[in-house]
């Protein structure tokens, strides 16, 4: 049977990483292992990871020090003995048939095939607050340079060849998933499992939440790719539409209604969303008007990812 590998990078994540490696050791895809690389954790995280140490389905490394997820990840899939490796955050949960949902997904495949993702969603306690859908197959390149859409990236399956290619950018200490698949999609395909196979938990601690995270991607994004992009003007627009319109969320965050409101017009310049449009609404209306779309949006989830099931 084939060896799936689970790489887990944790860091202070006492309260989640054992259940992380338990949504592993319960696929229904009988031959999977976990490396977990502790990155310096200075919370319990130690003993929660003790428990593991008879169970040879777990492997567990420490890092002397703080070295960032992307290092924590190349040092796992270094360890990594499967034929196929998934990335998994320690605070997101696989359903039981995710690994063998994925695997026939492959075999159904052509060879030029690397990455099966699969969707999932984000809960905030009960409630479901983001659903991801996948609807990119196939050559993404270059279109994964101006819109990331894999999410999420605990959902991902590699073929374990394709860290011949390189692992993940130790010099993004964020955004490692959409760097890591622009220089995957230059070789491989992507396919697809349509079904919602990975739960997120949502908390304050989440990287992806920060305020600024999308602003800061987004540069890093550019300026590693800055030769690429300039090379397709369609993706440059698009990429300085997103880069705006980021600029523009994070002013109205802040309050900023006026920097907001330049910011989305700015951004509509290059190309007209929806969401540029809104920001341009809100920043009228002010945060008030924002709150209620919030509601409205979040009970809207919940109704469809009810529905959906």
């Amino acid at each position: 049977m084939t060896l799936v590998s689970a790489i887990l990078p944790t860091y202070n994540r006492a309260d989640y990483v054992s259940g992380a490696i338990e949504t592993v050791l319960e696929q229904s895809h009988d031959e999977t292992e976990v490396v977990v690389v502790d990155d310096g954790s200075t919370d319990d995280t130690t003993e929660r990871l003790a428990a593991y140490e008879d169970d040879d389905r777990v492997r567990v490394r420490h890092n002397d020090e703080n070295r960032g997820i992307s290092a924590s990840m190349n040092r796992a899939a270094d360890l990594a003995d499967g034929e196929f490796i998934c990335v998994l955050n320690d605070d997101d949960r696989w359903h039981e048939a995710k690994v063998e949902k994925q695997l026939a997904a492959f075999e159904r495949a052509n060879d030029e095939v690397g990455i099966v993702y699969t969707g999932g969603v984000v809960k905030q306690g009960e409630r479901v607050v983001r659903v991801y859908r996948p609807e990119r197959r196939g050559d993404i390149y270059p279109e994964v340079i101006a819109r990331f859409g894999l999410h999420p990236h605990s959902s991902h399956m590699l073929r374990a060849e394709c860290f011949e290619l390189g692992g993940f950018d130790p010099d993004f200490p964020r955004g490692v998933d959409w760097d890591h698949c622009i220089r995957l999609a230059r070789e491989y395909e992507f396919e697809y499992v349509d079904e919602r196979l990975v739960e997120r938990i949502f908390h304050t601690n989440n990287i992806s939440q920060q305020l600024t995270h999308g602003v800061e991607v987004n540069r890093m994004v550019w300026e590693k790719y800055r030769e690429e992009i300039e090379r397709y003007p369609d993706i440059e627009r698009r990429l300085r539409e997103k880069q705006c319109r980021a600029h523009a969320r994070v002013a109205l965050e802040r309050g900023q209604r006026r920097r907001a409101f330049a910011y989305a017009r700015r951004a509509m310049g290059y190309e007209r969303t929806a969401e540029s449009a809104f920001i341009v609404l809100f920043a009228v209306l002010g945060r008030r008007a924002l709150g209620a779309a919030r509601r409205a949006r979040d009970a809207a989830m919940n109704w469809r990812a009810s529905h959906d099931e």
